[in-house]
């Protein structure tokens, strides 16, 4: 792999455009272009730039090799494979809150059935106003829910 192939794979390994990497470099995007089309070779100080930006030896950059290539394509790979996992994760993290949710909320219509078909009776007998049930139902579902979302968050960590 020569130095247009090289830079070309890593600009695309650390997910740069041309013009990204051509400010960083402070030179215009049509220079980037032409190195890695190999029509023109960056200058030495160009040259050293891309091996801190790439976090690469000048030496890796200027000697042509085979396994160049298989090294960068590893590291590309590694990186979308992160980005699949953290992806994965927060699927997953979204997915329980839904259902955290879902669980809150039957618990809440359980708890005002049972108060509206078992216990209003009770409560009318001694004297306590309807809407007192009611709060203590919606008292009880925040609890509830704060406790299922307690017990996630200690099996993420």
């Amino acid at each position: 792999m020569n130095l247009s192939e090289k830079v070309f794979e890593m600009r695309k390994a650390q997910g740069l455009s041309q013009e990204q990497l051509a400010e960083k470099l402070g030179v215009s995007r049509q220079s980037v272009s032409k190195w890695e089309a190999g029509d023109s070779i960056p200058e030495l100080e160009r040259v050293v730039a891309l091996s801190k930006i790439f976090n690469v030896t000048t030496d890796y950059l200027l000697k042509e090799s085979d396994v160049d290539e298989l090294t960068i394509r590893t590291e590309m790979l590694e990186k979308q494979q992160q980005a699949l996992l953290l992806e994965t994760k927060k699927t997953e993290k979204k997915r329980r809150f839904i259902w955290n949710c879902v669980a809150v909320g039957l618990i809440t219509l359980a708890l005002v059935f049972i108060y509206r078909f078992a216990l209003f009776r009770f409560h009318e007998t001694i004297g306590l106003p309807g809407i007192t049930g009611y709060i203590v139902i919606f008292a009880i579902s925040g609890a509830a829910g704060i406790v299922i979302h307690q017990r996630h968050m200690k099996e993420e960590l």
